[in-house]
């Protein structure tokens, strides 16, 4: 299932890069970038998730993006994600990501991996109350 996301990505890039009338300041190609990088994170289940980009603000040749994660499990579970790219000719790469959102819905849902790939972990739904501190 990996390998055929891996290729449907490379074809998307592929097509992005041959098309004449492909534009490198689009949402499509930042989400193809983000896609690319995703695919190459093993800890990351993107089949589980829907990836929606929300916003792309450009700037020469920087994009910031706003995305979110919504789990195909439980369409409420959503996590939300701020990507900086840098573009290297016409194609974008991913620099860095951050959350931006805790995740939403069920609290004892989960997504299977953090979707930006990075090794802290997600910080759990706001439930208005403070977490209860360890006495040691």
């Amino acid at each position: 299932m990996r390998l055929l996301l891996a290729c449907l990505v490379g074809l998307e890039m592929i097509l992005i890069g041959c098309s004449g009338s492909s534009r490198p300041q689009s949402k499509e190609a930042v989400q193809a970038a983000i896609e690319a990088h995703l695919a190459e994170r093993k800890n990351v289940m993107l089949s589980n998730m829907t990836l929606e980009v929300q916003d792309v603000e450009f700037n020469a040749d920087k994009a910031e993006a706003d995305v979110n994660f919504r789990s195909k499990q439980a369409s409420d579970l959503v996590v939300g994600v701020h990507y900086v790219l840098r573009r290297s000719g016409d194609t974008w790469k991913v620099e860095s990501s951050s959350p931006t959102s805790g995740m939403g819905g069920a609290a004892h849902g989960g997504m299977g991996a953090n979707p930006h790939g990075e090794d802290e972990a997600m910080p759990p739904p706001s439930t208005g109350t403070p977490a209860p501190q360890s006495s040691h």
